[in-house]
């Protein structure tokens, strides 16, 4: 008997997997990095979908700093803005030195390779042999994405208490350009970071804190600054084009160590980073650091300040002409 209802006919359910790429493209961009590398893993469609999201989001907060060892592939990257720690061992950072940190990129050197990393990819970008086989004491910069037809690289170091070198590596050039610098003018100590500024397309390097050497793209020329602060400032002084933070670990981290797995005889050396602050849309940078090289600490680990970005190299890109300035003087 007609009862005049109607029975409801339950809804057809629609898995994700088979939403229009679009819509599985547009929800990967708008995914930090953890939730992107989980919606990679899911499935190829997935996988495909999300190929040009790089956890855009990401750039607006803290950066992370990756720790990793020099007998080992084993790495923990550690997320303080949500003090989250994450394990995934990573081959090319065994026995690494990373050079410089941007924009989700590494600048590395390993067995007398210097080559651009992704951490988080894995995706790397071989450069042209480097001219020195000893890289310690060695800070880098680059001025964009190593995908970018525009990226220049430029290295730094003392070679004596007189003298420092710059070698440069460009788009297009198969060769390291070495310039040497007949003094060390204002820089008196060890050069703990180095950055570009594009509207000057400088470069520039600091020491501890106290001075800065630039050294212009365009027409190859050096100029010495002295950092001045509070009442040395007066009209004639030069405003610097980033801001620079010292002992970003000793004040942040180093209360926190023990998370790390840091043992008893290690200290820590810190490569700094280059970043666009989404709050007050200047540079920052971190300078280098090193922390507890006490006598008694005998080993090294190494961590490096790092955006978490997720870019791919596509296969014509895996091995890159450049030009650099050398100055010398598990994931889940």
């Amino acid at each position: 008997m007609d009862t005049g209802t109607k029975k409801e006919v339950p809804a057809e359910k629609r898995s994700f997997s088979n939403l229009p790429p679009e819509i599985l493209s547009s929800i990967a961009d708008r995914l930090p990095m953890i939730e992107l590398l989980g919606f990679r893993g899911t499935c190829n469609d997935f996988r495909s979908a999300s190929s040009t999201a790089s956890a855009a989001i990401e750039s607006l907060r803290t950066p992370w700093l990756l720790f990793h060892k020099t007998d080992s592939s084993e790495c923990l990257i550690y997320n303080g803005e949500e003090s989250k720690t994450y394990n995934r061992n990573i081959p090319d950072l065994k026995g690494a030195v990373c050079l410089a940190s941007y924009h989700g990129w590494l600048l590395v050197y390993k067995d007398e390779s210097i080559f651009f990393f992704c951490p988080f990819s894995l995706a790397k970008i071989v450069l042209p042999d480097f001219p020195h086989k000893q890289i310690d004491g060695h800070v880098a910069a680059f001025s964009d994405v190593p995908t970018s037809d525009h990226c220049i690289v430029s290295v730094i170091n003392l070679i004596d208490e007189a003298s420092v070198e710059v070698n440069v590596i460009s788009k297009g050039q198969t060769a390291w350009t070495p310039h040497m610098i007949p003094t060390r003018n204002s820089l008196n100590s060890s050069i703990s970071a180095a950055t570009f500024d594009e509207k000057s397309r400088n470069f520039y390097y600091m020491d501890d804190g106290k001075s800065m050497l630039s050294f212009s793209v365009k027409d190859k020329k050096w100029k010495s600054y002295t950092i001045v602060k509070g009442a040395e400032v007066n009209k004639d002084t030069e405003s610097m084009p980033y801001c620079y933070n010292k002992h970003v670990f000793r004040n942040r981290i180093e209360d926190t160590r023990d998370r790390f797995n840091l043992e008893d005889d290690e200290y820590v050396a810190v490569c700094g980073l280059s970043y666009e602050s989404a709050e007050d849309c200047h540079r920052h940078v971190y300078l280098n650091e090193v922390v507890d090289d006490s006598p008694s600490k005998k080993r090294v680990r190494r961590a490096v300040w790092i955006q978490p970005r997720f870019f791919e190299a596509h296969p014509n890109q895996l091995r890159c002409d450049y030009c650099y300035y050398l100055l010398s003087g598990s994931l889940v």
